[in-house]
C-alpha cells in the first residue's frame, strides 16, 4: 500500500498523539486539581483511561476515513494542516513530560 506524504504523516502523528496525548492531557487535568501523590496517581490512571476511551476511537475513525480516501489528491492538500497540528501537539506533549521529569514544572 503506497500512501501520499501528508496522509502518511497524519496517520503516524495522530497515532502518536493518541498514545502520548491522553496521558499528557490527563496529567494536566489531575495536577491542577491536587498535590497529594497518592490521589494524583490514581486519578491520573483513571482520567488517562477515560480520555483514551474518547480520543482513541475518534482518531481511529479519522484514520480509517483517511485510508479509504488515500488516493485523493484533494484530500492530500487539505490534510497538511492536520498533520502539522498533530506534530505540534506531539512536540508539546514531549516538552511537558521532559519538564515534568526534570522537575521544571
Amino acid at each position: 500500500m503506497k500512501l501520499q506524504q501528508n496522509i502518511s504523516k497524519t496517520l503516524i502523528y495522530s497515532f502518536l498523539f493518541a498514545v502520548g496525548g491522553c496521558p499528557t492531557i490527563a496529567m494536566w487535568i489531575v495536577s491542577g486539581q491536587t498535590d497529594d501523590q497518592d490521589i494524583l496517581i490514581s486519578a491520573f490512571m483513571s482520567v488517562t483511561i477515560l480520555l483514551a476511551c474518547i480520543i482513541l476511537p475518534i482518531i481511529l475513525i479519522q484514520n480509517v476515513f483517511i485510508l479509504i480516501k488515500k488516493n485523493s489528491v484533494a484530500l492530500e492538500d487539505k490534510i497538511k494542516p492536520l498533520a502539522i497540528l498533530y506534530l505540534v501537539l506531539n512536540i508539546l506533549c514531549l516538552v511537558y513530560w521532559l519538564m515534568y521529569y526534570f522537575k521544571l514544572i
